[in-house]
């Protein structure tokens, strides 16, 4: 009962549970022949190179920098015994190519010529698909035919002079695939030829509308904007001869393959590089627009992607999430580049664990401080960016004289508003010694104003910390138990060693991971640990009956969840303890963000993100 109170009643059924059984909306029926017609390891060697021994393959883990091959590849799964990624071949591509788990089973479907389910429930599928490939074409097409008309030595002559004062090289804008339109006409002209039909050049954005068949990026240098797997999807156009006006950029609207508010542009390029170079990029940079990204990327800063406009998406934070940790944002210097970043840096941070922001010269974007600075000056500016409280408070302390009494009312009244937002106390604490000093009114008035009186402190008996060791206790008993018990649900992958009660419980778990998955261990383990052992018999003796194994498997991954959150909350407690003993800044800095790390894999309810 004890237990019960703390993880949830065993009659309680996840949604998480159902997701398994119906995992992206394919049954398992499904799932299990789209893994059968996938060999695990060709699709892997596309990306790794493997090398057979004895029965398994073994590789340089993709997921980080080795030079002893530790990733192996065996029975349909791998596992890295370097950095402990492991899955399945359907998580491998979603890894691999930063994709959700529906498009990766799209991408190995395809494959292998299995209908997704969708096919055989919508009738009109199969048309819809075809449509799909012919507008696909289409745009590979456009985006060919104009690229080859800024190689052509003298149609392209006046173009690639404009885009070598940019210092974007030919290298670059081949990278890029970076194009010119000649006039209103040609392009047209050309995709009639190649069969196209007018509609669906209207359809794709390329002409207004079909009367009047005039290209809509007429007399620009072209951008193709791609999606995750490189299909050009839309265009961008800038014009070169310092037109009069006439717009600077113009840009796709959105189409029946372009949306957008779900595209960030360059992600094609840093998963080519991870699958073709190995190089996977542990921090991105988020900059306003495509060439930012081709301008620091012919300066070698290739990490850097962009949303198509500056308004950010849920769905583009959390793609943004799936690629990396760390995010630095980094808008124009001007006023519109300021209000852009602080109504996105919000959104980042309910997906991205590290965003951090960098600041630029008034009115300068990342185009212009390079090439003005070289890559020195902005890499000594992505060095200085702070983290995102940090950010708000330094704006408004430029926004006001600190040095009149107006000023600086005006500077606590905005501070004020920035502090109300942080949730955690020891981070709070912090950001309000910082405006004290700023403005020189006290920690203590600063806290009341904010309505965050601490509470008095209440010490804990001791009765109440031996009932959480307790239920700790039970519940590590149970999971030790069903794994010993071989149980099918157990997914031993998403439990961590240190997660365990104490260190027998550690001891059992480690040495169970080294057995067959989903077997008998219970004589096994008699064999190894004794048995006259009397924790070990509290284990084995564990008896909770359930409903059905639905039910149990609800209750198994309750208790790993509540061992996973024990173990952050410790963690966390002793980061919070140990902040206090810090004096330098950067230091400070490292932990309020690692506060503010723990703090979110506390809240969430999904165990990946305890791993």
């Amino acid at each position: 009962e004890m237990l019960r109170s703390l993880v949830g009643s065993e009659m309680c059924i996840r949604d998480s549970l159902r997701r398994g059984i119906m995992a992206g909306g394919f049954t398992p029926e499904f799932l299990e022949e789209l893994k059968y017609k996938c060999d695990i390891v060709e699709v892997i060697s596309q990306y790794v190179p493997l090398q057979k021994k004895g029965g398994r393959y073994f590789g340089c883990c993709p997921f980080h920098n080795e030079k002893t091959p530790s990733f192996c590849v065996n029975n349909g799964w791998y596992h890295c015994f370097g950095c402990g990624a492991s899955g399945d071949v359907v998580k491998f591509v979603m890894e691999m190519e930063s994709v959700s788990f529906y498009d990766a089973v799209k991408i190995l479907a395809d494959k292998v010529g299995l209908q997704l389910p969708e096919v055989k429930l919508d009738p009109q599928y199969a048309q819809k698909k075809e449509h799909g490939d012919v507008l696909k074409q289409l745009m590979r097409d456009a985006a060919r035919y104009y690229r080859n008309n800024l190689l052509d030595e003298k149609k392209g002559k006046d173009a690639r002079e404009y885009l070598h004062n940019r210092s974007l090289d030919d290298e670059t804008a081949k990278r890029y695939g970076l194009g010119l339109s000649l006039d209103g006409e040609s392009m047209v002209g050309y995709m009639r030829r190649k069969g196209y039909l007018l509609k669906d050049l209207e359809e794709c954005g390329l002409i207004a509308n079909t009367e009047r068949p005039y290209d809509a990026f007429a007399n620009r240098i072209i951008v193709p904007i791609m999606d995750s797997m490189s299909n050009v999807i839309a265009f961008g156009g800038r014009i070169y001869h310092g037109e009069k006006d006439v717009a600077k950029y113009k840009n796709s609207t959105n189409t029946a393959l372009f949306d957008k508010g779900r595209t960030i542009y360059g992600v094609n390029f840093i998963k080519r590089d991870k699958k073709l170079n190995g190089i996977a990029y542990k921090e991105l940079i988020l900059v306003e627009g495509y060439m930012d990204v081709i301008s620091l990327g012919a300066s070698g800063i290739k990490n850097a992607v962009a949303c198509m406009g500056t308004a950010l998406t849920d769905g583009q934070a959390r793609e943004l999430s799936r690629m990396t940790e760390t995010l630095y944002v980094c808008y124009d210097g001007d006023g519109a580049g300021k209000k852009a970043t602080i109504r996105n840096v919000d959104i980042l941070a309910k997906f991205v664990q590290n965003v951090r922001v960098i600041s630029l010269d008034d009115g300068k974007d990342p185009d212009e401080t390079v090439r003005e600075g070289g890559v020195e000056a902005f890499v000594k500016k992505q060095k200085e960016a702070l983290p995102v409280i940090e950010y708000k408070l330094k704006l408004c302390a430029d926004a006001n004289d600190l040095g009149s009494v107006n000023g600086r009312a005006k500077y606590i009244q905005s501070a004020l508003k920035v502090l109300k937002t942080i949730d955690n106390r020891a981070e709070r604490e912090v950001y309000m010694d910082i405006v004290s000093k700023k403005s020189g009114v006290s920690v203590a008035t600063l806290t009341d104003e904010v309505g965050m009186i601490r509470p008095t402190k209440i010490e804990r008996t001791k009765e109440n910390d031996e009932e959480k060791i307790e239920k700790t206790l039970i519940a590590s008993r149970f999971v030790l138990n069903r794994i010993l018990k071989g149980e099918k649900f157990v997914d031993i992958s998403k439990i961590k060693t240190e997660w365990l009660a104490n260190d027998l419980h550690k001891e059992v778990f480690d040495w169970a991971k080294t057995m067959p998955e989903h077997t008998d261990l219970v004589n096994p383990m008699f064999s190894k640990f004794g048995y006259e052992n009397d924790e070990i018999n509290k284990i084995l003796n564990v008896n909770m009956k359930f409903a059905d194994t639905i039910r149990e498997a609800d209750y198994f991954n309750d208790c790993v969840l509540m061992l996973a959150n024990e173990f952050v909350s410790k963690r966390l407690e002793q980061v919070k303890n140990g902040y206090n003993e810090l004096s330098d800044p950067e230091a400070k800095r490292a932990s309020i963000a690692e506060i503010s790390r723990l703090q979110k894999i506390l809240k969430s309810k999904d165990i990946n993100d305890k791993l």
